[in-house]
């Protein structure tokens, strides 16, 4: 566990390290929420050295050590969120759902896998059409996903039942561009689903644990970022947000590839909805 590892590393640390990593451990609850800046100006020391400490005891970045600090503390007691506790006020939980979603996002950004989104961009605009499956709290994710695809003018479909999926599954010849949205990469229907894909043909996109069986299946796996939290246990929030804002950069990323062409569906498709709302 993080925390261990900074106790044990506090006589081999710098005298800059040292004091970042005693400000971690005297208030780790309050260091999950701050930014770098925040923590260097608690410790006295610069933005960098932050970074420094940080792989020093093996993470990759601050919010990597943050994601770290945040399951070493975590009680295991509440099937709400890992990020909250029984008895916080209102501004105590608009405060940390807030800052766990920034750290998420702060995660994504770090660590990114820019390779494998320009790999899906490519594999979806080659697409002749594209086939996206969730299942539980995924499935909302699969359907606003769809709702961002089929604006391409790709033809694009979202199953969430379990039986669709294996049947699309089937029909997933070349040219079809399958995109699986899993939190863990472990559902055994899903992982089913996928080597049915494979099988038929089709090119098959994963979002969801890197290290999970749907994620070696997978002709391109993007990180769901599901070691944020347990979603075996906690309801997913941060990983939600992070699959959300994966599928914006996957779809900004295909409208711009697509040309001066999508404008002007776009704009058609915008425009179909003008009768639909009342005047202000």
């Amino acid at each position: 566990m993080i925390l261990n590892r900074l106790q044990q590393s506090l006589n081999n640390l710098s005298k800059a390290e040292r004091r970042i990593a005693e400000a971690i451990l005297k208030d780790p609850a309050t260091v999950v929420h701050m930014t770098t800046a925040e923590l260097a100006r608690a410790a006295d020391v610069s933005d960098p050295m932050v970074s420094r400490l940080c792989r020093t005891v093996g993470c990759r970045s601050f919010p990597d050590l943050k994601v770290q600090l945040a399951s070493s503390m975590a009680s295991g007691n509440s099937y709400i969120s890992s990020t909250v506790s029984a008895g916080d006020s209102s501004e105590e939980i608009a405060h940390k759902i807030i800052g766990a979603n920034m750290n998420g996002l702060e995660y994504l950004r770090s660590g990114l896998d820019l390779q494998a989104i320009d790999k899906a961009i490519e594999i979806i605009r080659d697409a002749k059409r594209i086939e996206i499956f969730g299942m539980g709290g995924c499935a909302s994710i699969a359907a606003d996903a769809q709702n961002r695809f089929f604006r391409s003018g790709i033809p694009t479909v979202c199953y969430e039942d379990t039986l669709k999926q294996r049947m699309a599954a089937a029909s997933a010849t070349e040219g079809t561009a399958v995109l699986i949205i899993t939190f863990t990469g472990r559902t055994k229907d899903m992982i089913e689903t996928a080597e049915i894909v494979k099988r038929a043909g089709g090119d098959l996109i994963a979002i969801t644990a890197t290290d999970s069986p749907i994620a070696k299946l997978a002709d391109v796996a993007i990180s769901s970022a599901s070691e944020l939290e347990d979603t075996t246990i906690y309801v997913p929030m941060v990983t939600r947000i992070v699959i959300l804002t994966i599928i914006d950069i996957l779809t900004t990323g295909l409208a711009l590839q697509m040309g001066p062409d999508i404008e002007t569906r776009l704009q058609l498709i915008k425009h179909s909805l003008d009768l639909t709302k009342v005047a202000k």
